[in-house]
């Protein structure tokens, strides 16, 4: 066991704090994907909260506490199941800070990596060509036909080409005539690279519904990556860039089309501190589907009479609250058989789960894979970046995912 640093020390206090409004009635196993996975108590949310409230009260950490939080895909479905209301979504950005310091050197290395890596639009397009090669490569090998698993590093490397053949991101501003209102828009770090389509969607969509759109340039990542692995500094440091970036004068709103980062976006002032403007900038985030239910819908979509599948991403519908918003955008579409998905809410994505906990992550969206097959659409909808990778990679060419507001875009009358 290892003694946490001085500075943890309020880290604790707060896990102590927290931890105490639960009562251990266990209606939060039920809501756990990754429970439902292995059947651990270790990896629920009431199991996770026992592990680090013991690390609390010894003022240490743990290499099984580690191993438990670093499971968590991080969803937050526990914390509306919670009848006590317990701050989950709270005590798991803690411990993934309080963690680290049981990690080793090399993968702290390894997750700075990605975090940095993807941090970036102009890096992270940079890094997709040859990922595509890779890929390429080990399709024409003897390792594609090999039992052994390296960590589903095919699977992995073949995930930056599942979605998007080309990897230059785009920065647009577009005004309207006559504009209802002017919004600026976050065009993110891994979707500006892997789903420009979307980014182009969301305009077209905005402007059709007569809103003006600001895309300034300088944008980064929007602190998510380096939050979920534990990186608060880092988190801080790409929240700030995002404020100065977006924080422009006349718009109504700041939107993003990845349930993800308006989540994280929500959430600053807990990161940042209640400081005015940081409180302002985030009362204004919403998600495009969001924001569109807001308004009564004026652009002229054509008739789509075909059945298609929506998937809630969690960070959507647990972390964000919205749930009937983006049913009732789509609907906006003549003639759409739009249905939900079954089964478990969870696609085992989570920002960079898929690749810290590539098997745990498979195991969770194979139910998910097979409710969407059962279900037997061709189209499934989802409004978050690394859903669509993840569930493109499990449905392979079976079933096309894309973005609600690439289908809307779709749909409107040229």
């Amino acid at each position: 066991m290892k003694t946490v640093s001085d500075d943890q020390a309020s880290d604790f206090a707060a896990i102590t704090q927290l931890s105490s409004a639960c009562v251990h009635c266990g209606f939060c196993l039920a809501a756990c994907p990754t429970y439902a996975v292995t059947g651990m108590e270790n990896d629920s949310p009431r199991g996770r909260i026992w592990l680090l409230a013991e690390a609390a009260r010894s003022g240490s950490v743990s290499d099984v506490l580690r191993v438990h939080i670093d499971r968590c895909i991080g969803c937050e479905a526990c914390v509306p199941a919670c009848p006590s209301g317990v701050r989950y979504d709270e005590l798991i950005d803690i411990a993934r800070r309080v963690v680290n310091v049981r990690r080793p050197k090399r993968e702290l290395l390894v997750r700075s990596v990605m975090t940095t890596g993807f941090a970036r639009a102009s890096r992270l397009g940079r890094l997709v060509a040859p990922a595509q090669g890779v890929a390429r490569a080990l399709d024409r090998s003897w390792l594609s036909r090999s039992p052994v698993r390296l960590p589903r590093a095919r699977a992995l490397v073949r995930q930056a080409a599942v979605i998007a053949p080309q990897a230059s991101p785009q920065l647009f501003t577009s005004l309207v005539p006559n504009e209802r209102a002017r919004v600026a828009l976050l065009t993110g770090c891994i979707a500006a690279v892997l789903f420009k389509e979307v980014n182009l969607a969301t305009v077209k969509v905005l402007n059709a519904e007569g809103i003006s759109v600001i895309v300034p340039r300088n944008q980064g990542c929007c602190g998510a990556l380096a939050s979920h692995a534990g990186q608060r500094a880092g988190a801080q440091r790409s929240a700030g860039a995002v404020i100065e970036a977006l924080d422009v004068a006349g718009v109504d709103a700041v939107i993003t089309n990845s349930a993800g980062c308006g989540a994280m976006m929500k959430d600053y002032t807990e990161l940042l501190g209640h400081d005015q403007r940081v409180e302002r900038f985030s009362s204004r985030v919403a998600d495009v589907l969001e924001y569109l239910d807001r308004m009564e819908s004026i652009a002229d979509y054509k008739s789509m009479p075909r059945q298609v599948l929506y998937h809630d991403p969690c960070h959507l519908k647990f972390a964000q609250a919205v749930g009937s918003a983006p049913l009732s955008v789509i609907r906006r579409i003549p003639d759409i058989d739009l249905r939900s998905v079954g089964g478990p809410n969870c696609c085992g994505a989570g920002g960079l789960y898929s690749l810290a906990q590539p098997e745990l992550a498979r195991q969770v969206g194979e139910a998910k894979r097979d409710a969407v097959l059962e279900a037997g659409a061709d189209l499934l909808l989802s409004g978050n970046p690394g859903c669509a990778i993840q569930l493109q990679t499990l449905l392979g060419d079976r079933v096309e995912v894309v973005h609600p507001i690439e289908l809307l875009a779709r749909a409107l009358r040229q």
